[in-house]
């Protein structure tokens, strides 16, 4: 099992522990996104090996994200699709097929993953689609796009944007 199956294993997992019986695949996506956006800013690189965003219609997605949920699905997570009558389209709804016991990964980082995803997992799909679209990469996306005038689907989102945290600037100016 990858890194990044795991991760979503753990993050479902996170959701069920605070009552929340499923995510979104948007939501799945968003909260990866930040996480990877998270690790920049306080490592200056990636959590993953590699998982690469584009810029989709409603922001950051990854293909790896789908692959992943797929190499899930059936095994450890079950989908299902909901229509909610305040909500014009169906949501694809991910959640856990059964408690997972055991996490490859370690402590560290499973402190990190607890910080980044109680930040944001009570966050409605509207905010989480808002605080990705504060991040640099897709500031910088936005960007080239008024400039060209039309949406850059399918480009790269370059992580590299994301300034490292001041603290961790002062912090490696010590060592």
């Amino acid at each position: 099992m990858s890194r990044l199956e795991y991760t979503i294993l753990y993050l479902l997992s996170k959701a069920k522990e605070k009552d929340i019986s499923n995510l979104s695949k948007f939501q799945i996506m968003k909260l990866i996104y930040l996480l990877e956006v998270e690790a920049y800013k306080f490592t200056g690189r990636s959590f993953f090996d590699s998982v690469y965003f584009k810029r989709g219609e409603n922001g950051p997605i990854s293909v790896d994200i789908y692959t992943a949920l797929e190499n899930l699905m059936g095994k450890y997570i079950e989908g299902k699709i909901v229509k909610k009558p305040d909500y014009p389209y169906p949501r694809h709804c991910i959640s856990l097929k059964k408690n997972i016991k055991k996490f490859e990964l370690k402590d560290t980082e499973k402190i990190f993953l607890n910080s980044v995803f109680g930040s944001y997992l009570d966050s409605s799909q509207k905010k989480l689609k808002a605080v990705a679209y504060s991040t640099e990469p897709m500031k910088e996306i936005i960007k080239k796009e008024k400039k060209m005038h039309r949406v850059l689907k399918g480009r790269h989102l370059n992580l590299n944007l994301v300034p490292l945290d001041e603290e961790m600037i002062d912090l490696f100016k010590y060592e």
